[in-house]
């Protein structure tokens, strides 16, 4: 036989509803755990039944932390294991929000479920008044604090140092949950021992001191549990995230800046040196020597002729020396030259 999840719940919220919308009721196992610790809690339903669900609040689809016909299953933080024929769930890693209601159920022809309470405290008090505890908190934050007696007292109290008027937090003779302002008392048992869970909301600087929570009269020499707390103001990221995101932002443009500036300057010197050894590399051009064959080959471009005259015999010169003479020599110019020519005879002496 299938059965939904919708009939599940049907079963689970018309058998539940019994009006307290708080933690502790008598229908209720309680277990607590100190946050960032595990937490173990026994379902007491036989392992012989058919599809098992552990979930939490509505036990709506969304809320089933765990779904199997096999043992031992385990589903992120939640596990259920067997020991001696009844199952047992086990949450690790407990943080505040795990605090609340939960169900262990077991389905074939009928569903068979256990209700259970889960309470996340700061703090576990059982060592009697001398047994001091101190808890560190922040400003905006809460603590719940579990208080352990083995004596039963009719009168549930709550109060801040000696105790006094105002001091007197929460006092109650009701089993049920108390409230007032930002300080509640929840009550519950479990077999021979009596748990008081004292919470304070919205935490003040101001709060910090020496607690009670007791059962019997604040005033008396009746057991009580003391804790002291240190509330200290909460750090502001916003400012603090926001002047460490100005000083990154202003490191980051100078750094890139000088790396802009460096690669600029290196590319600038690269230029320049290539420039230097390509122009060192330039073979030199001389005009003179180049124009030379040109002007062997056109009689025009000639600033000069030379005429020259080989003597036949030294007997009829006049002249000494070398064979070779020049005996005039006519500048060129060029044709649209106003001025005339420059130039000069040499008469060869008989």
């Amino acid at each position: 036989m299938k059965v939904s999840h919708t009939l599940i719940c049907f079963f689970f919220l018309f058998s539940l509803q019994d009006g307290n919308t708080g933690l502790v009721s008598d229908q209720f196992s309680v277990y607590s755990g100190i946050e960032g610790e595990d937490v173990r809690v026994e379902c007491f339903i036989p392992s012989n039944r058919g599809k098992e669900f552990f979930c939490k609040e509505k036990c709506e689809e969304e809320d089933i932390l765990i779904e199997t016909t096999d043992t031992p299953a385990q589903s992120g933080r939640y596990s259920i294991d067997y020991v001696d024929g009844y199952s047992f769930v086990t949450i690790t890693q407990l943080t505040k929000s795990d605090s609340g209601r939960y169900r262990c159920a077991a389905v074939t022809q009928e569903v068979s479920y256990k209700c259970i309470g889960i309470i996340v405290v700061d703090a576990m008090l059982d060592g009697g008044p001398f047994a001091e505890k101190t808890i560190d908190a922040r400003t905006g934050g809460n603590i719940v604090v579990r208080c352990s007696f083995t004596q039963y007292g009719d009168k549930k109290y709550f109060c801040k140092g000696e105790c006094e008027g105002e001091d007197n937090l929460v006092e109650t003779t009701s089993k049920s949950d108390h409230e007032n302002g930002r300080y509640r008392i929840r009550y519950t048992h479990r077999f021979s021992t009596y748990f008081l869970f004292v919470s304070i909301d919205q935490l003040t600087q101001s709060d910090s001191g020496w607690y009670r929570c007791g059962l019997g009269r604040p005033d008396s020499k009746d057991l009580y549990q003391r804790f002291r707390l240190i509330v200290t103001a909460a750090s502001t990221p916003t400012a603090n995230q926001s002047e460490s995101s100005t000083t990154t932002g202003v490191i980051l443009y100078v750094f890139l800046t000088l790396v802009v500036l460096v690669i600029v300057s290196s590319l600038s010197v690269l230029v320049f040196c290539r420039k230097r050894i390509c122009k060192a590399k330039e073979p030199r051009v001389e005009t003179q020597n180049a124009s030379a064959p040109e002007a062997e080959d056109d009689p025009s471009q000639h600033a000069y002729s030379e005429i020259k005259f080989v003597s036949v015999g030294s007997s009829q010169s006049s002249f000494h020396g070398d064979a070779e003479r020049v005996i005039y020599s006519v500048p060129q110019v060029e044709a649209s030259s106003d001025e005339p020519p420059l130039y000069s005879t040499v008469n060869n002496p008989q």
